[in-house]
């Protein structure tokens, strides 16, 4: 079969058709809408919002890792009336268990506490774009809408993976169940896609977990969580759902 889809592309990508084939697989995925400043704005507090709970717990570099909680990363739930309910952190390292990325944590304690059956309508907001694991769990519980802040790299684009129709080179049609996944346009992630990028660069590991644990990335969350707790709503909309989020912080970090 890999050999056959293989022979497909090579003699496609040698003739006039290779644009009309590429339009044919990709156009699932490059569809997208226009979002309203209310909406871009939402994102951005549900986003700073992410990065803020996450800084409340920072895992530091200079911490063995057998003692972190795991990397720094995280995410919350938003319900379909835009109140942020649950928040989950990366704790691969205390439960030394390679699945319990944020989102999943998030996911399954929800649903469970809950007695939910799916997230159907509800939107996430990831500090760092989701992994295929995560991708998949996202897209199996129905949750509508994904924003995330800092870029992946290496394990980037998952959600459009799902949604590539390989049809036309004898392959699959996309997933059956789709996500709308959004980039926050927040200032903060937009600054770490490009540290990130500087790191890559200079850095000779190259481990994302070891750039999410540096002193001038945490500089960064700091800086999040402070534009987070002084935040200027420019849309009465959005009033509401602030000071609910500013209240699900404050409570969540309490001691």
């Amino acid at each position: 079969m890999k050999v056959f889809l293989f022979s497909i592309l090579l003699i496609f990508s040698s003739c006039h058709n290779t644009q009309k084939l590429k339009n044919e697989i990709l156009s699932p995925i490059m569809q997208t809408k226009e979002l309203s400043n209310i909406q871009i704005e939402r994102d951005e507090i549900f986003t700073l919002l992410a990065y803020a709970l996450v800084y409340s717990d920072w895992q530091d570099d200079d911490v063995p890792r057998n003692q972190r909680r795991g990397y720094n990363i995280g995410c919350v739930l938003v319900d379909k009336n835009d109140m942020p309910v649950y928040h989950g952190l990366n704790c691969i390292n205390s439960t030394d268990n390679a699945t319990q990325h944020g989102e999943v944590r998030a996911i399954t304690q929800y649903l469970e506490k809950n007695k939910g059956f799916n997230l159907k309508d509800f939107t996430m907001y990831s500090t760092l774009e989701p992994c295929i694991m995560c991708a998949g769990m996202i897209t199996m519980t129905a949750v509508k809408r994904l924003v995330y802040g800092q870029r992946d790299v290496d394990y980037s684009h998952a959600f459009e993976r799902l949604a590539i129709d390989t049809r036309p080179v004898g392959g699959f049609a996309p997933y059956p169940r789709r996500v709308e996944v959004w980039q926050s346009k927040d200032e903060i992630s937009l600054i770490l896609d490009d540290k990130y990028k500087q790191f890559l660069n200079s850095d000779p590991e190259k481990i994302l977990a070891k750039f999410l644990s540096t002193d001038e990335v945490k500089d960064v969350y700091e800086r999040a969580k402070n534009l987070f707790l002084n935040y200027k709503v420019k849309h009465e909309e959005n009033k509401t759902l602030y000071k609910s989020s500013l209240n699900y912080f404050e409570q969540s970090t309490i001691p």
